[in-house]
């Protein structure tokens, strides 16, 4: 079987394929190739269109032959996540009652991503509407993670970043309201990044229902891939106004702030009295911090203004409620409403997720609060802007642990994850990506070693509003210091 090109870099397949090397018609039979000799153990990628995807690369190849240059991505071979729109193929976004939805347009992302060029093979698996850190649903199954089948890959975009780990696709196409891109990216030590919002259109991505012309709070597209350069590659692709903004707005981002690893000032912010990390992960963030002080660079341990998670993490998940509360008939949201002062008083006794009432309340409260709400997450934002006149990027855990072994018996709020030796509430793995999603901020999750255990892990990197480029530029810049994507054993 080929292989070689499974693990190359987008940038790499490009080039080969631009000097004629490797033509497209050969790269999309080397990935289906993979998809069909390591995805049934996996369940990654659950709908393809492989004649279509062989049609488009052998148009690609003779339109290059031609002279002809499609865009940035011609005749790239990838995949995108079953949330994403692609005519061709069904979008179910893990739902039952979507089984049979297929698409008459392309979502704006992906018709972006296919103006560059780039060949749609295949959708990955997510959890039902996309709602849960593990990439089960009643329709595809249950995906796998590469490192160990009987651990999760993460989710939402759980089968998203099993692809990449396995070398089934070279790009992908994720999003993140609830550390959807990150975490996965964390469990299976490949790239991901959760852009600033508003910079990438989530018209149609379901959830909203299909049809929605409007974007979501807090909600974000972003790019996974296997190296940080290619999470730039992609974002270039999809970046843009959204169809409500265009033709008057332009989107230009600032340039990285800086080039070289050594003029990066650093803020490390690793522990927090309300979400304690691992020590295995601490054990690997010392690691990097060792790294780059060793590299010239200027680090300090601590919490950002001396703010703790409990400052931002109330409010993310009222205004999360408020989304995902959308969803809901109105007497679900009311008794969700009724509910949340019970779940205050009863919920420490019953060890029960800390300050999840909040969640609760979002999902009943009224636009009035939800207002009040909002205003409180912007004033948060221009106090926590100020910790970027100081630092560069802010480094933080994705979450308090690494991948965990199937866990979907219980309701999302009953679960327990082991963490060094103590149980902890599931909906604690909200908790360290909460700051950078209640403010917009841009945040890469970029891979930084294996454990004893073996598995893989990510750190978070984030930047100042809109500074995409910065943490990207920061987690490619630790790749060069030897942090970067590993191979999953037998792939």
């Amino acid at each position: 079987m080929t292989t070689e090109w499974g693990y190359q870099t987008a940038r790499q397949l490009l080039q080969s394929m631009k000097s004629g090397k490797l033509s497209s018609r050969q790269l999309v039979d080397s990935f289906i190739q993979r998809i069909e000799t390591y995805n049934p153990q996996l369940n990654a990628v659950v709908a393809t269109d492989f004649s279509a995807a062989r049609k488009r690369a052998d148009e690609a190849d003779a339109a290059r032959a031609a002279g002809e240059s499609w865009g940035p991505l011609h005749g790239l071979p990838m995949t995108v996540k079953d949330t994403y729109e692609v005519v061709g193929m069904p979008c179910v976004a893990g739902a039952a009652s979507l089984r049979d939805h297929l698409p008459r347009q392309q979502a704006v992302a992906v018709a972006r991503l296919q103006e560059a060029g780039a060949i749609i093979c295949g959708k990955t698996n997510v959890p039902v509407f996309a709602s849960d850190l593990q990439s089960f649903n009643k329709v595809y199954g249950t995906t796998n993670n590469p490192w160990n089948t009987r651990y999760t890959p993460g989710g939402s975009s759980g089968g998203a970043a099993a692809a990449l780990a396995a070398g089934l696709t070279p790009l992908e196409l994720g999003s993140d309201i609830g550390g959807s891109i990150r975490t996965p990216a964390h469990f299976c030590g490949v790239y991901g990044h959760k852009t600033s919002h508003g910079i990438i259109s989530l018209r149609g991505h379901i959830p909203g229902p299909p049809g929605t012309v409007s974007e979501s709070d807090m909600a974000v597209a972003g790019p996974m891939a296997r190296s940080a350069d290619d999470l730039q590659l992609l974002l270039n692709v999809v970046a843009g106004p959204s169809p409500l903004m265009a033709p008057g707005w332009q989107l230009k981002l600032p340039a990285a702030r800086h080039r070289k690893l050594q003029d990066f000032k650093v803020l490390m912010w690793l522990e927090d009295p309300l979400c304690p990390v691992a020590g295995e992960l601490l054990a690997l963030y010392a690691k990097v911090q060792a790294a780059l002080e060793q590299a010239g660079v200027s680090v300090t341990r601590g919490a950002p203004l001396g703010m703790e998670l409990k400052d931002f993490y109330p409010t993310y998940l009222n205004l999360l409620g408020s989304v995902l509360g959308a969803s809901q008939k109105k007497y679900q949201r009311r008794a969700m409403a009724l509910a949340a002062p019970l779940f205050e008083k009863v919920g420490k006794r019953l060890d029960l997720p800390r300050l999840f009432e909040h969640f609760l309340e979002g999902v009943g409260q009224s636009h009035v609060d939800w207002m009040r709400h909002n205003e409180k997450r912007y004033r948060l934002r221009e106090k926590f802007k100020a910790v970027f006149d100081q630092y560069d990027v802010i480094l933080m855990p994705v979450t308090m642990s690494t991948a965990f072994q199937h866990l979907q018996e219980q309701e999302i709020i009953m679960r327990k994850l082991p963490v060094d030796g103590r149980k902890r509430s599931y909906p604690d793995l909200f908790m360290w990506i909460a700051p950078a999603t209640l403010m917009g901020l841009p945040a890469t999750s970029a891979p930084v070693g294996v454990t004893a255990d073996g598995l893989p892990a990510n750190i978070q990197i984030l930047g100042a509003p809109f500074e995409d480029k910065t943490t990207i530029k920061f987690a490619a810049l630790l790749e060069q210091l030897g942090f970067g994507f590993q191979r999953p054993p037998g792939y």
